[in-house]
């Protein structure tokens, strides 16, 4: 299944494309499979698509947002100029399926992004490709969970450390001020 590319950049351009977002709230579990139910509609379509899932408020937030992409690139839609650079409007292109995870815990970017499989492999056996999916968006929220923890245990050690040298400082004040 493919696309032109002068139908990618106006469809880009204009965000004229199929988009869905789900709103979970923080402590909620992630249901994927409303978000793979979003978005096979979508791909069924067979054009540019995005299904996402926003928990508590998306990236945008200070959240983490999940998404599946119909594109031809591993880039989000969202990157519009870049996209547009990258395609050539006279040339066809392969509509892909990608995995997306935003959070500032997944990587230095804050962005991760993998190829799922092509559209057409997505529509001749969903089950499998959300399975892959699934077990891909799993580990991405492994990473973001052991992030995290390094993170508050560095901040614990650093906020640590800031003590012991004031309290140091302050002992070094008090001794100078009882000398004089």
């Amino acid at each position: 299944m493919s696309i032109n590319g002068q139908a990618i950049i106006d469809q880009i351009e204009e965000q004229n494309y199929a988009q869905e977002t789900l709103a979970v709230k923080d402590g909620q579990s992630i249901d994927l499979d409303a978000l793979f139910s979003a978005f096979l509609p979508l791909a069924q379509k067979e054009n540019l698509a995005l299904a996402k899932a926003d928990i508590d408020g998306g990236i945008e937030e200070g959240g983490t947002t999940f998404s599946l992409e119909v594109n031809v690139i591993n880039l989000p839609l969202r990157y519009a100029n870049q996209e547009k650079k990258l395609v050539y409007a006279d040339q066809n292109y392969d509509l892909q399926v990608y995995t997306i995870v935003d959070n500032p815990n997944v990587s230095k970017s804050r962005l991760k992004i993998a190829k799922l499989s092509s559209l057409a492999a997505l529509l001749d056996d969903s089950d499998g490709v959300f399975a892959k999916a699934a077990a891909w968006f799993d580990d991405q929220l492994q990473v973001i969970l052991e992030n995290q923890q390094q993170a508050e245990q560095e901040a614990a050690e650093a906020d640590q450390k800031a003590d012991e040298e004031k309290a140091a400082t302050d002992e070094a004040d008090t001794k100078t001020a009882n000398k004089k």
